[in-house]
């Protein structure tokens, strides 16, 4: 499990959870939900921190990472814990991507409430990036119904795409009925991923998982294993190279032969070899220079031992094998 911790202000309320980065299809294994009051924004955020860590401990889950939306003046107590600062729209469009609700959908219609304000954008959730986005008004009593199919036709047309899905994460209770009005209108399914009402802090804490860690500091006796390690290495390319010496039989100030010079070598052109004991094949007539047959020849004809055993008692005696010279061309 890899536990991340993800907080948002959100309409008078502090949302915190907990999301286990490794599957996050599965959403929030914890969420809390505080009303921010009479108190300071970071005081808030600060209280559902503590919160939330304590919560973790006693489940015997330990993070180490956390995503927030929020002010940027809000700063958390947050001890140990490496707290990233995620905007809005990057925590939505992270939220829809894991969300298996929209399981190879790449391009969206998201309506967002923030701060009272409303916004029909068309989003790649895939890339998380808002392709376009036009602000909608509210009339005196909340409604947006009549602006929504005005805005989502200048997003579409603005984007360039044709959208796959209608989510509306910032649902309240009027809003289905034009959501879903909305969703005909598109000719596209109105989608409600499960855990929407903690959308912005799962999708922070996504985001924040997404950081890679830092390094970190070498101990001396890591140090000395990589030390080690070199000299392994080293000595291994030093006795692979002796050994490749060894076997082409070339020596240090020889200049390197071609690959192919290595696996044929031909036989002496002239001159008596020396006596091995082994019959040799007998030039072609009429030809002024012997045959040339290959180097291992020879050694494969005298390998069978032409005489008796030292041990054998057999009066029997093996003669040597005969040799018959490579046809001449």
């Amino acid at each position: 499990m890899r536990a991340v911790l993800g907080v948002a202000i959100d309409a008078g309320e502090v949302c915190a959870v907990l999301v286990d980065a490794d599957v996050p299809v599965l959403g929030p294994f914890d969420t809390q939900r505080w009303p921010v009051g009479d108190r300071a924004e970071a005081e808030a955020v600060s209280r559902a921190f503590t919160a939330m860590t304590e919560r973790a401990a006693r489940a015997e889950v330990h993070f180490t990472r956390a995503g927030l939306v929020a002010p940027a003046t809000v700063v958390p107590d947050s001890g140990t814990t490496e707290v990233r600062t995620v905007g809005i729209d990057e925590a939505r469009l992270a939220f829809l991507a894991a969300a298996p609700e929209l399981d190879g959908v790449r391009t969206v219609v998201l309506i967002g409430r923030d701060d009272a304000n409303v916004r029909v954008s068309v989003a790649d959730i895939r890339s998380g990036a808002v392709l376009a986005s036009v602000a909608v008004a509210e009339d005196d009593f909340g409604q947006i119904a009549p602006a929504l199919p005005e805005a989502a036709g200048e997003a579409g047309a603005l984007a360039g795409v044709a959208p796959e899905a209608l989510v509306f994460p910032d649902l309240r209770p009027g809003d289905v009925a034009a959501a879903r009005a909305l969703a005909a209108v598109l000719g596209v399914p109105f989608v409600t991923p499960h855990g929407g009402p903690w959308h912005r802090a799962t999708g922070a804490a996504l985001v924040a998982a997404r950081t890679e860690p830092l390094p970190a500091p070498s101990s001396p006796s890591s140090r000395r294993v990589a030390l080690l390690a070199a000299v392994v290495v080293a000595l291994a390319v030093l006795l692979g190279g002796g050994l490749a010496v060894a076997i082409g039989g070339a020596g240090p100030s020889e200049p390197p032969r071609p690959a192919d010079a290595a696996r044929f070598v031909p036989a002496p052109s002239a001159g008596p070899g020396p006596d091995t004991g082994a019959p040799t094949a007998v030039p072609c007539p009429g030809r002024d220079t012997p045959q040339v047959r290959p180097a291992g020849w020879s050694m494969r004809a005298s390998d069978p031992d032409p005489g008796p055993h030292p041990d054998s008692t057999s009066p029997s005696v093996t003669a040597p094998p005969s040799v018959t010279a490579p046809p001449c061309e």
